[in-house]
């Protein structure tokens, strides 16, 4: 079995390698007529994240709409999401360049900086990378010297960037001068969505979280330590934490890497929805939280205000502040009408982040770049 953080040392330095002679991508206009689009994704990988099951999501939604859609990538199939069984998958041996895996398309979405150079130097098709964030757009500080140089490079080689909210563009305009076509993820309100119910009649407050404690950006250990506190108090919580990996240290009921069914039906039967980031480029787990009718408390962080109002649809806490999280809940305990206040905007807010409002908006988009062809060597003039 290959080891990934070996594999990723020697990857980048076989890229950082090349990276000087890969030049900015050229492409010129022509006419397009072509209704159904063919679309490949390159995936760094493909593991259970929020990331990745937005691009999941594309592509489904992609396949309704009767284009075709190629994923390559240097691992198996994932079974954790149900891809459509229209989709092509190819799978790179790791002893080959990921890219190698393109084929003859309409355009390739870059999903990460990584790929960017790599998916241009193939010279198939207008190259789009796909900026979701990361901690090079929200911890570029603690990026070493040569990382930065290198990621630096990569972004200036596509002519096309979008990305999922106006913090993370202004990040990139920021940090790289880039600009940035804005569009946002979406909900599957066939899983995501709200039903009747009678909280009152429960003696415990359900109080749901999403994250892995091994992403320390997330807050976990603060939505621990102001749960603890809260039943010190004799508030009688119960916690669900939903996390992709295994915890160190379990508390409440813990769900690892459930179907994405179990999870709409965990947020429908949890009366709080609590998001502790330091950083997120969207957030989509509060909007989730939102469109299954849980009162949202969250970190004013540069993602979530995107569609998130204090004191609207949500209360924002401080960052790093376990006690603000237990105020904000007390005082969503002690004041319904404040709660249901927060839950019937968060519904109205969610609405409007329907995958059926927001995938219209991405294949025009793709249809744009779908108009360019490559200007290869020998061409330019």
């Amino acid at each position: 079995m290959i080891d990934l953080s070996v594999f990723r040392k020697q990857e980048f330095a076989r890229r950082d390698a090349n990276l000087k002679y890969i030049t900015p991508q050229t492409l010129i206009e022509q006419s397009f007529n072509n209704k159904n689009l063919h679309i490949t994704y390159v995936l760094t990988h493909v593991g259970i994240c929020g990331g990745t099951k937005i691009i999941f999501e594309h592509v489904n939604y992609l396949c309704r709409y009767k284009h075709k859609v190629t994923l390559v990538a240097h691992f198996d199939k994932p079974t954790w999401f149900p891809l459509d069984p229209k989709v092509q998958y190819v799978k790179v041996p790791f002893t080959q360049e990921l890219t190698m895996g393109i084929t003859e398309c309409d355009l390739i979405v870059a999903t990460y900086w990584r790929e960017i150079a790599e998916c241009i130097a193939r010279n198939i098709a207008p190259v789009v990378y796909f900026e979701q964030g990361d901690y090079h757009l929200f911890a570029w500080n603690k990026v070493s010297e040569k990382e930065k140089d290198h990621i630096y490079k990569q972004l200036q080689l596509p002519v096309f960037i979008y990305t999922v909210s106006k913090g993370a563009a202004n990040q990139l305009k920021k940090i790289f001068n880039r600009e940035a076509t804005i569009i946002h993820n979406g909900i599957n309100d066939r899983i995501f969505y709200a039903s009747d119910r009678d909280s009152q009649q429960r003696r415990n407050i359900v109080i749901t979280t999403i994250g892995s404690e091994h992403n320390t950006f997330k807050g976990i250990q603060g939505i621990k330590e102001a749960i603890t506190k809260l039943n010190d108090r004799d508030y009688h919580i119960q916690f669900n934490w939903i996390t992709p990996d295994q915890p160190k240290e379990k508390m409440g009921y813990v769900y690892v890497n459930p179907r994405q069914g179990k999870i709409g039906e965990l947020l429908r039967k949890s009366d709080i929805y609590i998001a502790n980031s330091s950083y997120e480029s969207f957030s989509l787990p509060v909007l989730e939280a939102m469109a299954c009718g849980c009162a949202v408390i969250t970190t004013k962080n540069k993602g979530v205000i995107e569609y998130a109002v204090d004191q609207v649809n949500c209360l924002m806490i401080n960052m790093d502040d376990p006690d603000d999280i237990v105020e904000k809940v007390i005082r969503l305990v002690n004041d319904k009408k404040l709660k249901q206040h927060l839950i019937d905007e968060g519904l109205k807010t969610a609405d409007k982040f329907s995958w059926r409002n927001i995938i219209p908006k991405l294949i025009d988009y793709y249809r744009t770049i779908a108009r360019y062809r490559v200007v290869i060597d020998k061409e330019k003039v």
